[in-house]
């Protein structure tokens, strides 16, 4: 094997990208990895064996929050140290970018991997899938999210969240606006939650703390819009009321991934209801 190394991704490196991450069955495409380099243009990453390209990670950055997303080696080329050349890059990118914590969801075949690379385990997300259902009943306070409501959208999921992501919230209501909803109590927002009709994933969704009654509405509100629909959701296991509503509704666990981080740990205000994704957090 000749030297390794790493430079930024470009957008002809896409389809090497989807081929690459079809043999995981990540389901990635064009899409996927356009959104990523719109959030992040010069964090995203391909590593070579001379000119052959051999693997790709991608990050985002949010403030002092910096989060690591897909990491994938071809797997001829595996068991070499490209796998952790490619994290060390997004760290050294992060890093340099400001951010005391990188995070990371890993799955749980591989948390002893980033275990050496010094990331620590905090805990576990739960991913569910299943179909959306329409809901008979009207939930109350439920209200559909417009441009207005932005502002105040962004300032709860800051305060809630400690790290801010105006840019990719912004990014998935103009794509999905017909897929958000806030909850609200006396004129104050409590929640919200945001969708995605091209990825089918619900996230990320937001609530107070104790209002998990406020959570699982906003949650039956988006699930009867993706009436028919498969979709997945991301709940970390501590939310088990949340958790408990959706194997309710015919949701089945499909695996579970552990949130890593390295340096500060992550602020956890007890907000977070679902992930947005597993490669933005």
């Amino acid at each position: 094997m000749t030297k390794i190394t790493i430079r930024k991704m470009a957008r002809s490196d896409f389809p090497f990208a989807i081929r690459l991450t079809d043999t995981m069955h990540w389901d990635l495409t064009e899409k996927d990895f356009r959104f990523m380099m719109a959030l992040e243009p010069q964090g995203c990453f391909v590593a070579l064996d001379d000119a052959k390209r051999v693997g790709i990670t991608t990050t985002v950055h949010f403030d002092k929050i910096g989060w690591i997303g897909n990491v994938i080696v071809d797997a001829r080329y595996r068991s070499k140290g490209i796998g952790v050349r490619l994290v060390k890059e997004a760290i050294r990118y992060l890093s340099e970018k400001s951010a005391t914590t990188i995070a990371l969801y890993a799955y749980q075949n591989t948390v002893e991997f980033y275990e050496k690379i010094g990331f620590k385990a905090d805990y576990d997300l739960i991913r569910f899938v299943g179909q959306g259902q329409k809901n008979q009943e009207n939930q109350h306070n439920i209200m559909t999210m417009t441009q207005r409501d932005l502002k105040e959208v962004i300032s709860l999921d800051l305060l809630c969240m400690n790290w801010n992501r105006e840019r990719l919230l912004k990014q998935i209501f103009a794509e999905s606006n017909d897929l958000c909803y806030t909850a609200q109590e006396d004129g104050k927002l409590v929640g919200f939650v945001m969708a995605d009709w091209y990825r089918q994933e619900i996230g990320p969704l937001i609530c107070r703390t104790d209002r998990d009654e406020e959570a699982i509405s906003l949650l039956k509100t988006v699930l009867g819009k993706l009436a028919n629909v498969e979709v997945g959701i991301g709940v970390s296991e501590t939310r088990r009321r949340i958790a408990d509503a959706l194997v309710h509704m015919n949701f089945r666990e499909e695996f579970r991934a552990t949130l890593m981080h390295l340096g500060d740990e992550l602020p956890n205000t007890g907000c977070l209801v679902a992930m947005e994704s597993l490669e933005r957090g």
